[in-house]
């Protein structure tokens, strides 16, 4: 099976390459948020339009919400040796999960503009201080307190650090470093851009969602009993910090609004949440 599995990674692999080398074009009887998805590199079936945007993740026709105990994560075992601080700030397993298919999990897209960066590990640090700008900026509006964590060793994806921000926000039961950020970017590559993809230019560093683990990703987690904190307006406010080129993807059950998850995949751009709409019915 994993032999398979590999096989299969390697010919799409492939195929995704050859569309790349021409920028993607925008699929009008598709919506803006299909388009971006498909262009990011989440290209697998599960995810399509839908009349109202409510069912347009095959899987969640099937069971109420992703089995999220089930997936796999590339930090699980350095996860079990931490101790004290460092478990409280990682008792969520989820963060870093890496489900097979694309639309399975979140993820950071971006396609920055050549211009911006001298070369692709300039980019990376360009990424990280945008991220990180973002995150500073949704936490000034949303009157909370985000604090970067320095001090912390944590885990590397393809030796790319994971990086974490403690929340404190009473009001919305974060205290004892139980609300963290987390998010991970991975090496961009030179790559070409989108018409469609506001602020961009026809070269761009790209960080994209098609590999199966070296994939970049932004959340925001609560644990304990009830979720109260307002991840999709946090979700919104950092969207709305980053360059316009530069969306999020989440698929059913990982945003909380109103204290529930939607049932339904999002995308963010530009600080307002799209949803896989059909054209005709937006």
């Amino acid at each position: 099976m994993t032999k398979l599995k590999t096989i299969c990674f390697a010919v799409i692999t492939a195929a995704l390459a050859g569309c790349a080398a021409t920028p993607r074009h925008y699929d009008d009887e598709s919506s803006r948020a299909l388009n971006l998805a498909r262009a990011g590199g989440v290209y697998d079936q599960d995810l399509r339009d839908s009349p109202d945007g409510t069912r347009s993740y095959r899987k969640g026709l099937l069971v109420s919400a992703l089995d999220l105990a089930s997936l796999a994560t590339s930090l699980d075992a350095p996860l079990r040796h931490l101790t004290g601080t460092q478990t409280l700030l990682f008792n969520a397993t989820d963060i870093m999960m890496t489900p097979d298919n694309p639309s399975a999990r979140p993820s950071l897209i971006g396609w920055m503009p050549e211009s911006l960066a001298a070369n692709e590990d300039d980019a990376y640090d360009h990424y990280v201080a945008v991220v990180d700008e973002a995150i500073t900026q949704a936490a000034e509006s949303m009157a909370i307190t985000a604090t970067k964590l320095t001090d912390v060793k944590t885990p590397e994806i393809d030796g790319y650090p994971l990086m974490l921000w403690s929340v404190t926000a009473e009001r919305y039961g974060c205290a004892d470093s139980n609300c963290i950020i987390a998010y991970n970017i991975q090496q961009p590559n030179h790559w070409k851009t989108p018409s469609y993809v506001i602020g961009g230019e026809a070269a761009s560093y790209n960080i994209a969602a098609n590999h199966p683990e070296k994939y970049s990703r932004l959340v925001f987690r609560q644990s304990g009993h009830e979720p109260t904190f307002p991840v999709d307006e946090f979700y919104r406010a950092v969207s709305a910090g980053m360059p316009p080129w530069i969306v999020m993807y989440f698929p059913p059950n990982t945003v909380i609004h109103d204290g529930e998850p939607l049932p339904y995949p999002v995308l963010y751009e530009q600080g307002q949440q799209l949803m896989f709409r059909e054209p005709d019915h937006e």
